[in-house]
């Protein structure tokens, strides 16, 4: 297999627990409507990131994640720059909160797209459309079989769309990209850092013949598709995977948690 270009990936500048490295355009970070059960990932990722929008009821969770009295004091920390979608989730007194803070809260009628394109909209925008732009996306692949099917189909619909868009989604205890037709390069993969050794490298997107180095299990020109053979439940065993692929393919690889995950120190004065 043949590949002309090389995209390097490095998931774990967006976790480290320090101030991540200068970009010329920094993440933005796309809070869904699905619970926050990780207050360490999320302020890591907030802390990352520059321009951050929640997608309609994603406000809610935002607002509900600091609803105890020690938590409470440090919501104003984490205002979002715009709430947008078509609202219909968006409870008052959350509206009303947000609103009071000056966050700005906007509202598309359009009944064909979700609130997740609603948002991406927005945050383009906001961008000029000629630069490398990466979105942090916190949501989930649980629930709903139909909506997490959903998403994984509007993540490679919006990076088809611009070609200079990287989406990246942190779900409850996993990291979810798309890896492009051509040779991948994803660091920080060692199991002694931030991530567990459980990864996966699956074809929803259609068949695709994969070459792989860093794995347990690595494979070379391999046919891969759903209802044939897929690689799941693999191990990285080195600090940089190489996935050579024909075709798109989901990159999953689990997180470990991170330290004083899931709690809320109050803020010292």
């Amino acid at each position: 297999m043949s590949m002309a270009e090389t995209r390097e990936y490095n998931p774990t500048l967006f976790l480290a627990e320090g101030v991540g490295p200068d970009t010329v355009t920094p993440p933005d970070l796309l809070i869904l409507n699905q619970p926050i059960t990780d207050f360490s990932v999320f302020s890591r990722l907030w802390r990352h990131t520059n321009y951050r929008i929640c997608a309609d009821g994603g406000a809610n969770r935002l607002y509900d994640m600091f609803d105890n009295g020690v938590a409470a004091a440090r919501r104003d920390d984490y205002l979002p720059d715009t709430i947008h979608g078509d609202l219909d989730s968006l409870r008052d007194d959350v509206r009303d909160y947000y609103a009071g803070h000056g966050v700005e809260i906007s509202q598309d009628h359009d009944q064909y797209s979700t609130d997740f394109g609603k948002t991406m909209q927005k945050i383009s925008s906001k961008h000029p459309s000629n630069r490398q732009r990466e979105i942090l996306v916190l949501g989930t692949l649980g629930g709903r079989v139909d909506q997490g099917l959903g998403l994984l189909h509007e993540i490679i619909r919006e990076e088809n769309r611009d070609p200079r868009l990287r989406l990246w989604l942190f779900s409850e205890r996993s990291l979810s990209f798309i890896l492009r037709a051509t040779r991948n390069v994803i660091r920080g993969t060692s199991p002694n850092g931030l991530f567990t050794e459980n990864v996966g490298i699956v074809p929803i997107y259609g068949p695709a013949v994969i070459t792989t180095s860093g794995l347990e299990w690595d494979v070379k020109d391999w046919p891969t598709q759903m209802g044939y053979q897929v690689s799941t439940s693999n191990h990285a065993k080195e600090e940089e995977i190489i996935v050579q692929t024909n075709a798109p393919v989901l990159f999953t690889i689990e997180r470990k948690e991170l330290p004083l995950a899931g709690r809320l120190r109050k803020r010292s004065t």
